[in-house]
């Protein structure tokens, strides 16, 4: 897996916070975040962690 820059990583962040704003809305997006969860970038994960964000 290659390197994801810090502008990637924040974009991806900031998309799992909408999404997970409105989780009956995007009830299948979060699912499939859920199943992907394992290929996430490792700075991704701790970003969510760093603010108590759990998939």
């Amino acid at each position: 897996m290659g390197k994801f820059s810090s502008q990637e990583i924040e974009s991806q962040y900031n998309l799992i916070k909408v999404l997970l704003a409105e989780p009956e809305k995007y009830k299948d997006a979060i699912d499939a975040i859920k199943k992907d969860i394992a290929y996430m970038p490792i700075e991704l994960k701790k970003k969510l962690e760093e603010e108590n964000i759990i998939l």
